[in-house]
């Protein structure tokens, strides 16, 4: 956000501007989980679908149509064919870091954020089976990701392979920067860079807002015993809470002490997981057939 930002308007890349987005992005959640799912979560995460849909037609009218297209099928079959043998493997050289700057910090990212998008997920998705539910979450959001990717950074590699070039000096330079960069090498005029960059900006700050008051709900709600309608107060302060810490988590030592927090949150979390796992299976197996008696209340009813 502070790079779309000063790339937009010359806001400089500094703590403080990033400071002051994280009061405002968490004043912004407070109020959305405040006004309930139905309401601000609900306005926040549509919005957030649609300037997806624009965003990623921006990128296929406006860009290597048929190359992104094609990029999509080749990395959606390497994926499947690959993932298997990818997640299993480990370096054996331990002076790499690429496996812990990237696969295991992500395997932390993902853990630390289960019981928040599970139980999130789980609540939006009321009347659905078991599964619909596991279809949904693991093809849904699997094939949107791929596609996503395959979208902006296959339209990156086409300008550096076939185009001007330039995604990968400014990538070296800032990584933050390389989306905006990307937007303006793909020579559509000043008009169309402008407002693809203004839509991204927005969107950052939509997905931001919205991640953080689902957090904030789920976590009220397992502060209030499975209410799904915490008091305020609960959501007043995990609102503010969440941005407090990351606040602190930034100006400790960055992005580095953010990626150490989550890794260390995630690794005495993933025995709950796996306790969490056991217990839903034993739920389950309780849970009678369709069209069959309760095997639990025969007793009972004897």
């Amino acid at each position: 956000m502070n790079a779309g930002l000063e790339y937009l308007f010359g806001i400089p890349i500094s703590t403080q501007t990033q400071i002051g987005l994280i009061v405002v992005i968490s004043m912004i959640a407070t109020f959305s989980v405040l006004t309930g799912v139905d309401k601000g979560i609900r306005i926040l995460s549509e919005l957030n679908m649609r300037l997806t849909v624009v965003m990623l037609l921006f990128f296929i009218i406006l860009g290597p149509t048929a190359y992104v297209i094609g990029s999509f099928f080749t990395n959606l079959g390497d994926y499947m064919l690959n993932a298997t043998t990818l997640g299993l493997w480990v370096d054996p050289n331990p002076e790499n870091t690429w496996q812990g700057a990237w696969t295991i910090f992500y395997w932390g990212w993902w853990i630390a954020w289960a019981p928040f998008c599970g139980m999130f997920i789980a609540r939006i998705s009321r009347g659905r089976t078991i599964r619909e539910f596991i279809l949904g979450v693991l093809i849904a959001p699997t094939t949107l990701a791929a596609f996503w990717i395959t979208i902006f950074g296959n339209t990156a590699v086409y300008i550096e392979l076939f185009g001007q070039g330039g995604v990968v000096e400014a990538v070296n330079n800032d990584l933050t920067l390389a989306l905006f960069k990307t937007i303006e090498l793909m020579d559509i005029g000043t008009v169309l860079t402008t407002i693809g960059a203004s839509i991204c900006t927005i969107m950052l700050v939509t997905y931001f807002v919205t991640s953080a008051d689902s957090a904030t709900l789920v976590i009220c709600t397992l502060l209030s015993m499975g209410n799904e309608n915490p008091p305020a107060r609960y959501r007043i302060f995990w609102g503010m809470s969440i941005g407090f810490v990351a606040a602190v988590l930034l100006l400790a030592g960055g992005l580095s002490a953010l990626q150490t927090a989550s890794i260390v949150a995630a690794l005495p979390f993933s025995v709950v997981i796996v306790l969490t796992t056991f217990g839903l299976y034993k739920s389950l197996r309780r849970e009678p057939l369709p069209g069959k008696p309760d095997q639990n209340m025969a007793g009972v009813t004897k």
